[in-house]
């Protein structure tokens, strides 16, 4: 069945052709700028819409969109950094009308989503022959050029360019032209980037640090792993695992990762494990110490989505505390769509633990914030959540594997050792590196998560949310709370500049995967453009019936 529906899929997303992909990017030691650019064509008769749901590294950074109908970027509709509710809903609403809009919104800590309206359809045109006859023919429609750029950290001596999770109406295949920096390279007709570009020299890391207006600063620090600190002997953890069907595939990673926690309780820890049941499986979900559980006994049926998971664990937890929360799962869940189910809230750090290294195409806002705010994340296999998780627990503990202040918040991502502190503080610790203003963008996403630890209870406060949108807005970057939107005329800046006024210009609605504009779902009331084509369509069907006529009275 599954086949089946992918069959059906990758016919239905032949709309779009992807004439042109160039990637430029330039390098600046040990991270680089990119961008992306490409060329659409509409191969049918509709407008199409085109959407992307890439994952990036988590330290990365998206900085800016731009549409164009050509390659002259002086006549490009530049991007606006917008709430993100009120950015979704301008962009539904323009939608609507078939008006040119383009939308980028960060829906995990290294999900995007990019949707790009209308690629325009292909139309009837007719042209004069010989003896006055006039014959039709089919037109194609205009292309559309997209412009994406991001900062990203070097990997090693590469860079991680966005992997594709999932897309809808585009395709590409040997007809499509693509560059490197302008050289042409040659890639399979499945993929859209390449997994990652080699760095031109060798690459050094380095410390980098950013100061802030406000006297915060933010400074990023190479961290090997040889220097990774090893957990304390003193924690209590839970264990929250996924017992959804798509599990199924993964149950040799469940029991190796229940293995790993069974070795960090034999060292003095203590690991609760709480496994979930979803819907119509007949039991209730239980707890049960990790001494206890026998992993080859587990099943898996039915499906839940992150928030079930951590409503159940909230019902069973009572109160119990914990140093950390580690959710065992795959990525499947937001295929499954809205949900009424609301996350419990936790006020420790909630790592989700993505085996088999599949991330979901993203999280629901509620989810994804109690992700953020209790200073957790999300990774691909459970090494990589208990080396960032030991990092903070280090730093807790006043460790000096790096030279920062107890109360600096931390984030240990792609081998760099994020910190905020004050800008007293990064002076007089990092004295020998100067703050730099181009490294501003990644700076400034992590002021932001620090900010969302900071205030997590304000959290639900318009005037909170205005701070972290304020400061994206700034430095120019996609936030979880800030989307970039690409409007082209001004009644579509004036429509944001009202909703941007709204109380709930922040609440952002759950999507289908795969939804996108119905070409048919168009307004009452016809842009001007939409009339031409109509009478066009009209005077055809006459010109049509005439000769029709003429032709049966010879």
């Amino acid at each position: 069945v599954m086949g089946a529906q992918q069959r059906i899929q990758d016919a239905a997303d032949r709309e779009v052709h992807l004439n042109k992909q160039e990637i430029n990017f330039v390098e600046h030691g040990d991270w680089a700028d990119f961008e992306l650019h490409e060329e659409y064509q509409n191969e049918s008769g509709t407008r199409q819409e085109v959407v992307y749901y890439i994952t990036l590294p988590e330290s990365a950074v998206i900085t800016g969109v731009w549409l164009g109908n050509s390659e002259n970027r002086d006549e490009r509709f530049a991007y606006r950094v917008s709430p993100r509710g009120a950015a979704q809903q301008v962009y539904r609403q323009e939608v609507r009308r078939n008006v040119d809009p383009a939308l980028v919104e960060q829906i995990g800590p290294r999900q995007y989503r990019v949707r790009i309206f209308p690629i325009e359809p292909k139309t009837l045109g007719d042209d004069e022959r010989e003896f006055g006859l006039r014959s039709s023919f089919v037109k194609q429609g205009p292309p559309l050029h997209l412009w994406l750029t991001w900062s990203v950290m070097a990997n090693q001596n590469s860079w991680t360019l966005p992997y594709l999770a999932e897309k809808r109406n585009v395709y590409w295949d040997e007809k499509t032209t693509r560059t490197v920096n302008g050289n042409s390279f040659a890639r399979d007709a499945d993929t859209w980037l390449p997994t990652s570009l080699n760095a031109t020299s060798q690459i050094t890391p380095v410390t980098h640090r950013f100061d802030f207006p406000d006297g915060q600063s933010v400074v990023a620090q190479p961290l090997a792993s040889t220097a990774i600190p090893q957990l304390p002997s003193n924690l209590k953890i839970a264990v929250v695992v996924d017992r959804s069907r798509s599990m199924q595939p993964l149950a040799r990673d469940v029991q190796n990762a229940l293995a790993q926690f069974k070795t960090i309780s034999e060292r003095g820890n203590v690991v609760d494990v709480y496994l979930t049941a979803p819907k119509f499986r007949g039991e209730n979900a239980t707890r049960v110490p990790i001494r206890e559980l026998d992993s080859n006994a587990l099943t898996y049926f039915g499906g839940q989505n992150p928030a079930e998971l951590l409503q159940q664990f909230g019902n069973l937890r009572g109160a119990e505390n914990y140093d950390a929360i580690f959710v065992l799962t795959d990525g499947t869940g937001y295929a499954l769509g809205a949900n009424d189910s609301k996350p419990a809230s936790v006020n420790i750090p909630l790592w989700f633990v993505h085996l088999g290294g599949k991330f979901p195409l993203g999280y629901d806002d509620a989810t994804l914030e109690q992700i953020q705010s209790t200073g957790g994340g999300v990774t691909g296999n459970l090494q990589d959540a208990l080396n960032r998780f030991a990092v903070a627990q280090a730093l807790q503990r006043g460790d000096s594997f790096v030279d920062a202040p107890r109360d600096a918040v931390v984030e240990y991502a792609d081998d760099y050792v994020w910190l905020t502190m004050s800008t007293q503080d990064a002076q007089t610790r990092f004295a020998e590196t100067a703050s730099d203003e181009n490294f501003a963008p990644f700076a400034t996403r992590r002021l932001i998560l620090t900010n969302v630890q900071r205030e997590r209870a304000s959290l639900a406060q318009l005037n909170t949310l205005d701070e972290l949108h304020a400061l994206a807005k700034q430095y120019s970057i996609v936030s979880p709370y800030s989307s970039m939107i690409v409007l082209v005329n001004a009644i579509q800046q004036k429509t944001l500049d009202e909703l941007e006024k709204q109380g709930d210009r922040f609440q952002r609605e759950v999507e289908e995967v795969g939804q996108t504009q119905n070409p048919f779902n168009v307004t009452a009331v016809p842009e001007p453009h939409e009339y031409l084509l109509m009478a066009l369509g009209v005077a055809l069907v006459v010109w049509y019936a005439r000769k029709r006529r003429q032709q049966k009275t010879v």
